[in-house]
C-alpha cells in the first residue's frame, strides 16, 4: 500500500484516522486510475484483487493531463488531494460492504466531497460518511469558515435531498431494489451520518493537544456525547505546496506512461 494508516484518538471530540504516505509513486499510479474514472478498479486493488485496468485513448488521458497543468495551483492540489482521500477512506473500509460517491471529475466542483455507505452483513445500515477535503496551508481557518458550516447545515437537513439521491443512486441497483428498499427509512435518521475532515494539518497539529485545537468545537456542529460521528483523515505535509508540486508530476508522468504509441 501506498501509505501508512495511523489513529490519533481524542475522544470525546474526535478520532483522526490519520495517514503517512510511504509510496509516493504507487500512489500517483492510484490516482492517475481515479483522475480516468476508473474507480471501481481502484477499489478491487484495494481490497487485493488484481484487475485489468482499462486501456484510454490518448486524447482522453491528454485531456486528463491538461486539467492538472491548466488550473491554478489551489484548485490543482485540491482536486488530487480529494483523490488520496478517497483512496485513504476506501482502504480503510477494504472488506468490508463499502459503497461510495465517485470522486469529482474535475477541479473545483460543487457538491459533496465525499459520501460513503456501509452496510452490515445482513445488508442494514451501518453508517453513512460524509467527507469534507480540504488541501490547504490554513486548516484551522477552512474547518471554521467552511467545514463546520457544511456539516451544521447537513445536520440541520438542508441537503437532504442531494444525499438521498446520492444513496439511492450507490444503493438503488444491489440486489434489484431489495437492500434500498430494506434502509429507505433508516437513510433518513442522522444517528447513522458519521462526519469526516479530510485536511492537511501543520507541525503546530502533530501532538494530540495540537489535534484537539484543530478539531475545537467539532461538536457543536456535529452533536454527540463520544466521537462515534466525528471523524478526521489528517496528513502532515513539511511544505504542502513543494510535496503537492512532486505529487502532481508524478501523476503527470503516470498518465502518459499510459499512453498508446499508436495513433489514437
Amino acid at each position: 500500500m501506498p501509505f501508512q494508516l495511523n489513529n490519533t484518538n481524542c475522544s470525546p471530540l474526535v478520532i483522526d484516522y490519520d495517514y503517512e504516505i510511504i509510496d509516493k509513486q504507487l500512489l500517483a499510479q492510484y490516482v492517475g486510475e481515479l483522475l480516468l474514472g476508473h474507480h471501481f478498479h481502484v477499489i478491487r486493488i484495494l481490497n487485493n484483487l488484481a484487475p485489468q485496468l482499462p486501456i484510454n485513448p490518448n486524447a482522453s488521458i491528454d485531456q486528463v493531463i491538461n486539467k492538472i497543468l491548466m488550473v491554478e495551483v489551489e484548485k490543482r492540489d485540491g482536486w488530487l488531494f480529494q483523490m488520496i482521500s478517497w483512496i485513504v477512506l476506501a482502504k480503510r473500509n477494504a472488506g468490508s460492504k463499502f459503497h461510495s460517491n465517485t470522486p469529482q471529475s474535475a477541479p473545483a466542483q460543487h457538491g459533496l466531497d465525499g459520501l460513503a455507505i456501509i452496510l452490515n452483513q445482513d445488508d442494514t445500515l451501518k453508517n453513512i460518511i460524509i467527507s469534507e477535503d480540504k488541501c490547504t496551508t490554513s486548516p484551522r481557518g477552512k474547518i471554521t469558515q467552511q467545514v463546520f458550516p457544511e456539516f451544521r447545515s447537513i445536520e440541520n437537513r438542508e441537503k437532504d435531498n442531494a444525499l438521498i439521491g446520492i444513496i439511492s443512486t450507490l444503493l438503488g441497483n444491489l440486489d434489484s431494489g431489495k437492500i434500498l428498499d430494506q434502509v429507505k427509512n433508516d437513510i433518513f435518521d442522522t444517528k447513522y451520518r458519521v462526519y469526516r475532515i479530510g485536511i492537511t494539518r501543520q507541525e503546530n497539529h502533530n501532538t494530540e493537544e495540537g489535534r484537539n485545537s484543530l478539531f475545537k468545537d467539532y461538536d457543536k456542529y456535529v452533536k454527540g456525547e463520544t466521537s462515534d460521528r466525528r471523524s478526521a483523515a489528517s496528513i502532515y505535509f513539511e511544505d504542502m505546496r513543494l510535496w503537492m508540486n512532486a505529487f502532481a508530476d508524478e501523476v503527470v508522468a503516470y498518465l502518459n506512461s499510459k499512453k498508446s504509441t499508436d495513433v489514437q
